[in-house]
């Protein structure tokens, strides 16, 4: 029964899905009403494909990148609130073979509040379970704090299997409807007589139709004209050569899939005639006025009312048949189409393929609903099923220099019993009597924050004056779309320092792009940032990638052997952000040793002390990351003359405080090797006077 129940609610997922992508298509024929018909007869297509494959390619060009689905839906799955997580708990509890990216109908909402399984797992506790596959969680429901009833989990669990039980016998009594005409039909035209090469008359039939799948053959009643039989023929003929009757029969069996969806019927009819509507219209286009109208009457004269149930029932494309109507007025208003409309309906119909086949890229969606001085702050957030787990993590600065990085935390949605749709509480307790100021967030799901302290030695040893706070889509009420693995700061505590008279309040956003993160880091003293990141991987995955900072994973994928490649010394240069919005060129002297890297700025820096002492530990960093380099120099213009400042590789080792020269080229082994340079060695270099130590 988990087979059936898994295939239902895959099927209510789509279910959903191909509302929109028929809604599109109806959009979209009402465009080609002036158009030949078989533009319209393939559009259908976009819709057979979302009724029976549940994924599909991710584009920017998609309905559901629309503002309207909120992040809900993207294509592959119409996520309903709660939806993942209740058939994640669902596998924890032994529904074997269900994968947590699984697309999932919200059967939670229908069966009422409580988890759909019961006993899914302990949000405080990460929901233990026991080597079987049974919950160990327990819920203090009330004062005796027994574990929960599990006559919960069979009435919830029974309840699934009651609609997935509904839904297949419902197909169950269509095919075998289906199947029982079909053969009634066979044994109609048992006693058919052969007219020609495929082509049979039965006495039995009222209309003519093809039956078949692999050897489609063409039956014709008896009693009919010769222009009758040559108009019939003509269109039966074209059916065959496009396989308008294997189309048929596929359509057939979706239908008995989605027999409970009004939709689909509507789909089924539409495409019924736009089927034999494009087949009139190829039918005709040998025809003069008078076999036109020879065609016209035929359709007439056998049209019944018994022939649109023949159609449905034998699976196979008749000619006569409902919208018998429409189908002439169709064929008399018929002209040559223009090439204008041709194209048109060419492009029409790509533009509708590729935005109804294709699925949104909102893999997580995110606002804010309550800003800053109201308490906490609270972001709802939107997670495509992809979205396995989740990490926050902090980065400190201190004067544009990073001080101390931190993995704050790092779970998997499921074992952390965190929703795919919900919201995000951060926020921070201040003035605490030993000096310290505590970063808190938690999910909805969770009854408690999770802590973490920023100690006085940060806040204050260094001569902080006060804290200001920016955070993350603050005063924007929209979605703001985010791709999978992209990372976000939540926080920005900005740090005011001595000698600072005011502070600088660069936003979040400046801190998350490259170019402007390191003009942020300059507008204060310090600066600590919390981010977030979810992401497709495994918490486990996440951590490890995440075990050092991103600028120093940046840093190292930007090392370079050689210093004479000037493409790779810029881009080092601009992952380092050396004083970007300061206009300068670069030299290289790589005719002998020490090569040489020189940077000649345009003008002379405001505060040129603070200027130096950076230049310097950015000089540091370019020795230790390009292999070969064994001197940095800057320069800038002082009146008539040039002011140049240099420091070379013993002059770093010793800065660093390492023995041999040739010993900081280890700082670039590795990630991990290159964050330890960052946050156990460059903090601590104090120059007393930097002018007067490296000048000429």
């Amino acid at each position: 029964m988990n087979g059936i129940c898994r295939v239902f609610l895959a099927v209510c997922n789509m279910s959903l899905t191909v509302v929109f992508v028929i809604a599109l298509v109806l959009l979209a024929r009402m465009l080609m009403k002036k158009m030949p018909r078989r533009f319209s007869y393939y559009l259908w297509v976009i819709v057979a494909f979302r009724l029976i494959c549940p994924y599909s390619f991710s584009s920017t060009v998609s309905i559901f990148n629309l503002d309207v689905f909120g992040g809900y839906m993207t294509g592959n799955q119409a996520e309903w609130i709660d939806a993942a997580e209740m058939f994640n708990k669902g596998e924890r509890q032994g529904l074997e073979g269900i994968s947590e990216e699984e697309d999932i109908f919200d059967i939670e909402n229908m069966l009422g509040e409580e988890d759909i399984l019961g006993i899914a797992g302990d949000t405080e506790n990460g929901g233990p379970v026991e080597d079987n596959g049974t919950a160990l969680a327990e819920k203090a429901e009330d004062t005796a704090g027994g574990r929960k009833d599990s006559k919960v989990w069979d009435r919830e669990e029974t309840g699934l299997e009651l609609l997935a039980g509904i839904w297949l016998l419902g197909a169950s009594v269509f095919m075998g409807i289906q199947i029982y005409s079909y053969r009634r039909l066979r044994r109609s035209v048992a006693t058919a007589v052969r007219y020609d090469e495929g082509i049979y008359e039965c006495e039995n039939i009222t209309v003519p139709f093809v039956m078949g799948f692999f050897k489609p053959i063409i039956y014709l009643p008896f009693g009919i004209t010769e222009s009758e039989r040559n108009a019939i023929l003509i269109h039966e003929q074209n059916h065959v050569r496009r396989h308008d009757y294997q189309i048929k029969m596929l359509a057939v069996l979706i239908l008995s899939v989605y027999w409970f969806h009004p939709f689909v019927w509507l789909t089924y009819y539409l495409m019924c005639e736009d089927m034999e509507m494009s087949c009139d219209e190829k039918s005709i286009q040998t025809l003069n006025g008078e076999g036109r109208g020879a065609y016209c009457q035929a359709m007439l004269n056998l049209a019944s009312g018994r022939a649109g149930l023949d159609r449905l029932l034998s699976g196979g494309a008749a000619f006569g048949g409902s919208s018998v109507k429409r189908r002439i007025k169709n064929i008399l208003n018929l002209g040559n189409p223009k090439k204008q409309a041709v194209v048109l309906g060419i492009v029409l119909c790509m533009l509708a393929a590729w935005t109804g086949l294709a699925n949104g890229q909102q893999d997580v969606r995110i606002r804010c609903v309550k800003e800053s001085g109201t308490g906490d702050i609270e972001y709802e957030y939107r997670l495509d099923g992809k979205i396995r787990s989740f990490l926050i993590y902090k980065e400190y600065y201190q004067e544009g220099e990073m001080r101390s990085y931190e993995v704050v935390r790092a779970d998997d949605l499921t074992e952390a019993g965190v929703n795919r749709s919900g919201k995000l509480i951060v926020g921070a307790e201040r003035h605490l009597s030993d000096g310290r100021a505590v970063f808190l967030n938690r999910f909805e799901s969770e009854e408690e924050s999770v802590k973490n302290v920023n100690s006085y030695e940060t806040l204050g040893y260094y001569g902080y004056q006060g804290i200001a706070e920016d955070y993350y889509l603050e005063g924007q009420t929209g979605w703001q779309d985010l791709q999978e693995g992209q990372s976000i700061v939540l926080a920005a505590w900005h740090l005011l320092g001595n000698g600072q008279s005011e502070f600088g309040r660069p936003s979040c956003q400046e801190f998350m792009d490259a170019e402007t993160k390191q003009r942020a880091l300059e507008k204060n003293m310090g600066e600590i940032l919390y981010y977030l990141v979810f992401s497709e991987k495994s918490a486990e995955e996440l951590k490890a990638e995440y075990a050092v900072s991103s600028y120093a994973r940046s840093l190292y994928e930007a090392k370079n052997p050689y210093i004479g490649d000037a493409a790779a010394v810029g881009k080092l240069m601009k992952c380092m952000g050396i004083f970007p919005d300061m206009k300068r060129s670069i030299e290289l002297q790589t005719e002998e040793e020490p090569y040489v890297l020189t940077i000649h700025y345009e003008e002379r820096p405001q505060d040129e002390k603070s200027f130096h002492w950076q230049m310097e530990k950015k000089a540091i960093l370019l020795l230790c990351l390009i292999e070969n380099a064994g001197r940095v120099e800057w320069t800038y213009p002082e009146g008539q003359e040039e002011r140049r400042f240099g420091c070379d590789r013993e002059q770093a080792a010793k800065r660093i405080g390492v023995k041999e020269t040739g010993d900081i080229g280890r700082f670039a082994d590795s990630k991990s090797s290159v964050q330890q340079l960052l946050i156990e060695y460059m903090p601590y270099i104090y120059p007393k006077s930097v002018i007067e130590e490296i000048g000429s």
